[in-house]
Parts: C-alpha cells; sequence; structure tokens
C-alpha cells in the first residue's frame, strides 16, 4: 500500500490523495473552530489532521510531479550524482577545462565510430565515457548561472533605467512642443477676435484717428467764439418774440 502511494506521488500526473474526502465544509468548520492548544492536540489524534497543513520542510529532499527536488536549492556535485569528474577539484581555469573536455568529445566520438565499424559490441562503454563528459561541461556550465543570474539583472536594471529615461526626454519634448502650440492657438485667437468685434474695431479706429488728427489750438479758439455768437443771436431773436 505504501508502495503504491509512493508510485502515485511519484507519477507525472498523480490521483488524488485517499483522504481528499474529508475535507468537507464541516471538518473545515471544526478544525477551524479547534484551532487552539488542547484541540489541536485532539486532532492530531484523528482523521481531521489531514486537514491541518504540515510545516514546511527545513532539509531533505521532496518529490513534486514525478521529480525529486532538494531543500535547500543548490547544484548537486558531481560525487552525489554518481558521476566521475574529468577537471581537477580547487581553481581551475573553466574556459580552459571546457576545451579541454570539447576536445575529449570529439576524441571519444571518433573512437565510438572506429568501435562500431571493428566490434559494435563494445559501444556502450565509449557511449558512458561520452555521457560522462558532457555532463562535466554541464555542471561546469552551471557553475555560471549565479553569475549569469547577476548580470542578466543588472543588463534588465540598465535597459529600464535607459528606456525610462528615454520616455522622460520624450515627454520633455511633447510638453515643449505642446506649449508653443498653446501659445501660437492663443495668439490667432487675440488676432481673430480683434478682426471679428466691430466694437473692438471702432474704438480702435477712433484711437488712431484721435492720435493722428488733433485740432490746432487756433482752431479750438475759432470754433469757440462761433460758438459763443451763435448763442446770443439765438438769444436775441428769443427776446425780440
Amino acid at each position: 500500500m505504501q508502495d503504491q502511494s509512493q508510485q502515485q506521488l511519484d507519477a507525472s500526473y498523480p490521483a488524488p490523495p485517499d483522504y481528499f474526502s474529508l475535507f468537507t465544509d464541516a471538518n473545515i468548520a471544526r478544525v477551524a473552530r479547534s484551532n487552539s492548544g488542547d484541540a489541536a492536540a485532539l486532532l492530531a489524534d484523528s482523521d481531521l489532521r489531514f486537514l491541518i497543513p504540515p510545516p514546511p520542510p527545513t532539509s531533505g529532499s521532496y518529490s513534486i510531479f514525478g521529480r525529486t527536488w532538494q531543500v535547500n536549492d543548490r547544484l548537486p556535485s558531481l560525487s552525489e550524482q554518481n558521476i566521475p569528474q574529468l577537471y581537477p577539484t580547487g581553481p581551475i581555469d573553466r574556459i580552459a577545462e571546457l576545451k579541454k573536455l570539447n576536445h575529449s568529445v570529439v576524441f571519444e566520438f571518433l573512437d565510438l565510430v572506429d568501435v562500431l565499424i571493428k566490434d559494435p559490441s563494445q559501444y556502450a562503454a565509449r557511449t558512458d565515457r561520452i555521457r560522462n563528459i558532457f555532463v562535466n561541461v554541464h555542471h561546469l556550465i552551471n557553475e555560471y548561472r549565479d553569475h549569469q543570474a547577476k548580470e542578466s539583472l543588472k543588463l534588465m536594471l540598465r535597459r529600464q533605467i535607459d528606456n525610462k529615461r528615454l520616455a522622460a526626454e520624450a515627454t520633455r519634448a511633447k510638453c515643449a512642443s505642446l506649449k508653443q502650440s498653446i501659445d501660437r492657438l492663443k495668439q490667432d485667437a487675440l488676432g481673430s477676435q480683434a478682426a471679428l468685434d466691430p466694437a473692438v474695431a471702432g474704438n480702435r479706429l477712433l484711437s488712431e484717428s484721435s492720435d493722428s488728427v488733433k485740432p490746432s489750438p487756433a482752431v479750438s479758439l475759432q470754433s469757440r467764439i462761433n460758438n459763443s455768437g451763435i448763442e446770443e443771436i439765438t438769444a436775441m431773436f428769443s427776446s425780440l418774440s
């Protein structure tokens, strides 16, 4: 039974566990009401213990969808994977070691072709050596993942900063263009209003004519004399009548 449950958990699309039928509304309500000291201890001895979420794992490994994952996410060593390490330990020049492994792959491939021609039954040892070389190559490349993640994050942040700067410059340029357009429209509106309003146009013409044609002092004095003489004649005819 335990082996069958383990097979179900390790399957790519596992079936629901046997205790899924315990997750009813009534049981969930009971667990919510009993979520305290003694009641929680009582629940641990009953079927309702399946409704209490387990604590997250802190060490070891766990299985999800047929794959085993380590709790502490790290790159396992080649010895932990039972793979022979084909490059020296300690500080090394990874680029030089990758080139050596690449040459070894070519050599092993040619050796495999030769074995397939002469004695095909001996191919397994050659394919295992080629597999070990590729695993070592992948392991060396995977050691660069942390550095790659940091550099990718830096590059992404630089691109975001550049895009935001370009957007800010485009916004400033657009604001300046809109301000010039608004000022031009204001001037055009004032000119059109002055041309279409008769009162404004008349006042402007009167002000311009009054400024351009001003009577001389002699003409003004003669006008006052003539006006006073007309007033005296009008008063004399009014007394005779």
